[in-house]
C-alpha cells in the first residue's frame, strides 16, 4: 500500500488550506509507514512540511495545479513518476478529522472487495428529487424527472465522499473524472466524521 497526499499551494475558498491542513493528515500516519507516502505539491511550504516527516516528495508541474485539472490526472502523474505498482490510498488533507483507525478499516474493505476502486459514501443532505435546475426568470427544472410527493418513495440514494479512495495502481485508467467507474465498491463514512475544509466557515467548525 502507498498513500498519496495531493497539496497543491493554490485554493479558491480558503487560500493556502493545504498549508494549515498538512500536519492534521501527516501525524497520524504511523512512522514506520513514511517511507510509503508520496506528496504532490507544488508548494515549497509543504514540501518543506513533507520533508520533516520523511514523505517522498513529487513536485507537481504547473500544469497539473490549476483549477481545472482533474484529481485522476494528478494521480497518474504521482504513479508514473514514482514508479508505483501497488495499491494506492488518497488522502485528501480537506478531511481533518479523519484518524489512522479510519484508514485501517477503509483498507480492510478495499481488501474484502478484492481490492475493487473504492470510494467512500455519505448520507445524503438533501434527496436529489427535491432539487431543480435554476433557469432564467426565476423559474426551474428538476434535475431527476419524477412525480413522486411522498419521501417515503423516493429511491434510496447516498453521496459521494473523497473522505478515502483506494484502488490498484494500474486500474487508474479505467475510472473517470470523479474517481469511479462500474467496478467500484463504496464504503459508508458517518457525516460527522466528513467535515470537509473549503471555506473559512469550515475551517472555524473544526
Amino acid at each position: 500500500m502507498k498513500l498519496i497526499i495531493p497539496a497543491r499551494e493554490g485554493s479558491k475558498g480558503l487560500r493556502y488550506k493545504n498549508r494549515y491542513l498538512f500536519d492534521y493528515t501527516a501525524k497520524i500516519i504511523p512512522s514506520n509507514l513514511k517511507g510509503d507516502v508520496f506528496v504532490t505539491t507544488d508548494d515549497d511550504k509543504i514540501i518543506d512540511a513533507a520533508k520533516g516527516y520523511g514523505f517522498n516528495i513529487i513536485h507537481r508541474e504547473p500544469e497539473l495545479c490549476r483549477d481545472n485539472v482533474s484529481i485522476k490526472h494528478v494521480l497518474e502523474d504521482t504513479v508514473n513518476r514514482a514508479k508505483i505498482d501497488d495499491d494506492i490510498i488518497m488522502l485528501y488533507l480537506t478531511y481533518p478529522k479523519r484518524t489512522w483507525n479510519d484508514v485501517n478499516d477503509f483498507y480492510s474493505f478495499y481488501l474484502a472487495n478484492n481490492r475493487a476502486p473504492t470510494i467512500c459514501k455519505k448520507d445524503v443532505d438533501n434527496h436529489p428529487y427535491l432539487c431543480y435546475y435554476n433557469l432564467c426568470g426565476g423559474k426551474g427544472k428538476k434535475v431527476i424527472e419524477h412525480d413522486l410527493y411522498r419521501r417515503q418513495d423516493y429511491p434510496s440514494c447516498f453521496q459521494i465522499c473523497h473522505f478515502l479512495f483506494g484502488c490498484k495502481s494500474n486500474d487508474l485508467s479505467m475510472l473517470d473524472l470523479n474517481l469511479f467507474c462500474d467496478k467500484a465498491v463504496f464504503y459508508k463514512v458517518e457525516k460527522e466524521k466528513c467535515l470537509d475544509i473549503d471555506t473559512p466557515d469550515d475551517f472555524k467548525e473544526m
